[in-house]
Formats: C-alpha cells, sequence, structure tokens
C-alpha cells in the first residue's frame, strides 16, 4: 500500500528521504504540506529516473548537458520580457527548427517539450489518474546537472505545457517546487509573487508580445471594445498551443486587458478550458505510449538506444524503463525506433 520496500519497515528510524520540497501552492487553491501518497511515490520516481539516466551517461562515457543554463539570466538585469526573448530564443536554437504555426495542441507540446529535455532537463509525467491536478500541476528539481521537471498527466495537454514552461522558468530561477499557478502579480508574499512571476515569462516565452499584438482577432476586439469572450481567446491562442486562460493573462500582461476582467472571469474560463479539453482528452489508450509519456520521449530514446547498441544489458534497460524485459523493444517502437536505429533522431 505504501509502494515502499518491506525492509523500511524493520529500520530502527523513519527512513530521511529526500529535502524537502518548497511548496508554492497557495492555501485557498490546495491543501499546503499535505502530500498524497500518491504525489510521494512520484517524487521518489522522478529522482530515481533522475539517477538512472546520470547512471546510464556514466556507462556512455558523456557528461550531461547543461545547455539549458544558457537562457539563465546574467549580470545585466534585464526585463522579463527580454528574459522571455531569451529563453525563446536558446529553446529555438536547440530545437533546430521554428515552433508549429498551426493549431494543433499536441505538435506545441510535443515542440517544447522535446526542445526542453534536447537542453538537457529530464520531463517526465506522473501517471495518469493517480495525483489530481488540485494537488499537483508540476514541479521542479533544481540540479546543475539533469534538473527534472515532473508534469501532471492527468492534466490536459495544453495545460501541461503551461506547466512546463512554468517549471522551466523555475529552474533558470534556482527556485524549485511544488508549483500551484498562480496569477496574483500585485501581491506582496514572496511565494505567490514569484509564481506570478513564473506564469508571466512563461506566457511571453509562447506568446511573443508582437505576435499577440498583431493578431487580427486581437485588434479586432480592441478596435470594437468588444469584452473578451472564451471563444474568441481560444481561437487567438490556438496558433500558439496555448490555453484562452493563459491567453487572456498574457493580455493583461501587455495592457490588451484589464486585470479585473481576467480576475473576474478566470474560474469561467478555466472551466470552459477543462470541458472542452477533457472531451477530447484520450482516456486509456496504449499501453506503451502511456508510458513513453510517463518516463518521457527523450528518456526513453535514449535507453532504448543504449540497449540496443549493446551498452546496456536487457535487465538494465528494463529496470532503467520499469517495465519487463520482453516491453522494452515495445518501448522502442513507440518512440519510433526501429532494430538497428539508434535513436539519433527526435
Amino acid at each position: 500500500m505504501y509502494r515502499r520496500s518491506l525492509a523500511v519497515f524493520f529500520l530502527d528510524e523513519p527512513p530521511a528521504g529526500f529535502d524537502t520540497l518548497r511548496d508554492f501552492r497557495r492555501v485557498a487553491g490546495s491543501s499546503v504540506a499535505a502530500w498524497s501518497p500518491a504525489l510521494h511515490e512520484e517524487y521518489r520516481r522522478a529522482h530515481l529516473q533522475r539517477d538512472h539516466l546520470l547512471e546510464l551517461l556514466q556507462f556512455e562515457d558523456e557528461e550531461p548537458s547543461v545547455e539549458w543554463s544558457s537562457a539563465r539570466p546574467g549580470s545585466v538585469v534585464i526585463t522579463d520580457e527580454e528574459f522571455a526573448a531569451d529563453i525563446r530564443r536558446r529553446l529555438i536554437e536547440i530545437a533546430g527548427r521554428n515552433p508549429p504555426l498551426a493549431d494543433d495542441r499536441y505538435k506545441h507540446a510535443n515542440y517544447w517539450l522535446g526542445a526542453i529535455e534536447d537542453a538537457g532537463v529530464l520531463v517526465l509525467h506522473t501517471r495518469r489518474g493517480d495525483v489530481p491536478t488540485s494537488e499537483m500541476r508540476g514541479l521542479s528539481l533544481c540540479f546543475d546537472e539533469l534538473p527534472v521537471i515532473l508534469l501532471n498527466g492527468s492534466d490536459a495537454i495544453r495545460g501541461r505545457l503551461f506547466s512546463a514552461m512554468h517549471e522551466f522558468v523555475h529552474l533558470l530561477l534556482h527556485a524549485e517546487g511544488l508549483c500551484d499557478m498562480v496569477t496574483e502579480q500585485r501581491s506582496t508574499a514572496p511565494d505567490v509573487a514569484l509564481e506570478a512571476r513564473c506564469n508571466s515569462i512563461a506566457a511571453a516565452v509562447l506568446m511573443p508580445a508582437q505576435v499577440v499584438r498583431d493578431s487580427q482577432l486581437v485588434r479586432d476586439v480592441r478596435a470594437a471594445g468588444r469584452r473578451w469572450d472564451y471563444d474568441t481567446l481560444a481561437e487567438v491562442a490556438g496558433p500558439f498551443g496555448t490555453s484562452a486562460e493563459a491567453l487572456l493573462l498574457r493580455l493583461v500582461t501587455l495592457g490588451l486587458a484589464d486585470q479585473t476582467v481576467y480576475d473576474q472571469r478566470r474560474a469561467e474560463f478555466h472551466a470552459a478550458y477543462e470541458e472542452y479539453e477533457r472531451a477530447s482528452h484520450t482516456r486509456g489508450g496504449n499501453y506503451y505510449r502511456n508510458a513513453v509519456r510517463d518516463l518521457g520521449k527523450g528518456y526513453v530514446r535514449r535507453v532504448a538506444s543504449a540497449h540496443e547498441r549493446g551498452v546496456i544489458s536487457s535487465y538494465t534497460a528494463a529496470k532503467f524503463l520499469d517495465a519487463k524485459v520482453s516491453q522494452v523493444p515495445k518501448l522502442a517502437q513507440a518512440v519510433g525506433m526501429k532494430a538497428g536505429d539508434t535513436g539519433g533522431s527526435r
């Protein structure tokens, strides 16, 4: 029931676990410092999976990539908009191609999460249904080498993309934690202000200011003095891969919408977003695709490639992938690898 080794119960005292993670959740949003057993398990899994990847890199005689840290703000003082522009530019350089333009939320998520992985961050998901989004939408573990972003696998895909960028900003600011998507930028509480800042920067990375301002729909709404409604916001947000709520937050930051409008209608927009996304959110599905999502595509590809090249044994590959030996080839297939493929392309 506790998902612990039997030996733990024979110790003289409770084992010393990992350092306590800073909790940025608000009391109004969710219970603070009351972690469910499922969240504890996923937290331990994130650390364990990082250990496995570091071990694999040692087998490969390879150093972890630290490209992710190149987007950190230097000694020169810059605005958050400039900071976001630097993050976006670096991730696009790492991806080697421009972000998608189509209104396809999966293409956007695959692009940005893939770029973050390629930058040297381990990105994984909680197993769907195990941890409710009311308890956790994202958390980050800050290390100089191979930091970790854990997303809630039960969240809708647009929510996961925004959470991933939010957590990436946390890593760049050296502020790991378990997060709630706070938007109260005027708050004097340090944790709330930091959460709001990470949200604002994440929104700026995904939705560049000039592109938002140049949107014809944005211009039309502003010119007509119309009130922002969910459908219009969702239409503008689509090509960015974000939600209507995230776009409204961005409009507020850019002075194109009032904070009071966001405060009054956040619950309405969030409910509409949840209803739309959940209706199209596939439940169940293929075991191997779900496993790849939970473990992270980049991680599975690297382990499967090392196994294919004989760097690690079938037993070690199965241990790293939390799978049976017979399932390793099928997990490799699930990330697009074929027999003889070394996993060099995403």
